[in-house]
């Protein structure tokens, strides 16, 4: 006879490798009453087996010499997870104390998406508050921005929804999750959003690794467009020509710009350091259009 699984499988992605997963483990500690279990994603040449298993023993960590992308460490993690439930968080996140329990009264409730929320983990570093901005103003722990979202992020899952539309896709650097969720939506699964199933996440400290996250981002978004045909203001069919995409791109900066701006003028703590580092997100904006037209220029 079969032993019953834990309610969640937590999936770790360890992306950076060493020094990094001693935070995301040591956040779920906090977990109020919750039955989890913790699988860390390890892959690359340098292994953070030795430092997860030394903040937690129960760990069960999955491990691949080769470097994974986020959709095939995506995968990995859901091949050996044992939940009812199955939720990601990366290696720069933290969790707060109500990231599982409200994740499992939605999804006892019967819903088989529950969307949480993302928070700042480095609110008084204006790099790390910029990237944030920018990544996750769609995020921010308020029900009625949750709702908002065209495509829900920060999702945990029924397992039952990966036996029906299958894993992650792997053939793009970024995106893989917007893809999986498009998925969802298109299969008409219903969300619920508990804002307080928070994340914090720890950006970016230097001005150089923000404007080289943002720009892989815009390599996955070009790759999730001209392979997935993922809509975005760039067409990855069209003219590649760099007058033609300096145009979209500077589109693209403008329009994600003014979405946050109307987006965070509801919420008066989010909308100063908004319009304060503007020039910082605004670079970072246009570093993400840059690799779009860099890698829509190669596969040209």
């Amino acid at each position: 006879m079969s032993t019953p699984g834990p309610a969640f499988s937590v999936v770790i992605l360890s992306l950076k490798t060493q020094g990094r997963i001693t935070r995301p483990l040591l956040s779920l500690r906090s977990q109020e009453d919750c039955d989890f279990e913790v699988i860390v994603v390890d892959s690359g040449p340098a292994s953070c087996a030795a430092e997860a298993l030394d903040v937690r023993p129960d760990v069960r960590v999955v491990r691949s010499d080769t470097r994974l992308g986020p959709g095939a460490a995506r995968n990995r993690g859901l091949a050996n997870a044992r939940g009812e439930y199955i939720a990601f968080m990366s290696d720069d996140h933290a969790a707060t104390a109500r990231w599982l329990v409200d994740r499992l009264r939605c999804h006892r409730e019967g819903y088989p998406l529950v969307g949480g929320s993302i928070s700042n983990g480095r609110p008084r570093n204006p790099i790390a508050t910029a990237e944030y901005l920018l990544e996750y103003s769609a995020l921010i722990p308020s029900r009625e921005v949750l709702r908002e979202q065209s495509i829900p992020h920060a999702l945990s899952f029924s397992r039952s929804v990966f036996a029906a539309l299958g894993g992650y896709p792997e053939d793009t650097l970024t995106g893989e999750d917007t893809l999986f969720n498009i998925r969802c939506l298109d299969a008409g699964l219903a969300v619920a959003f508990a804002p307080r199933a928070s994340l914090a996440h720890f950006g970016s400290r230097r001005v150089s690794d923000m404007i080289k996250h943002a720009y892989n981002h815009g390599v996955g978004l070009a790759q999730c467009v001209s392979v997935h045909g993922l809509a975005s203001d760039f067409d990855s069919a069209g003219d590649v020509r760099t007058v033609r995409c300096l145009g979209v791109g500077a589109r693209y900066v403008l329009r994600g710009w003014f979405s946050k701006l109307a987006r965070l003028r509801r919420t008066p703590r989010l909308l100063l350091p908004f319009l304060l580092l503007s020039p910082l997100i605004v670079s970072a904006s246009a570093a993400t259009a840059a690799g779009v037209c860099r890698e829509q220029a190669r596969g040209a």
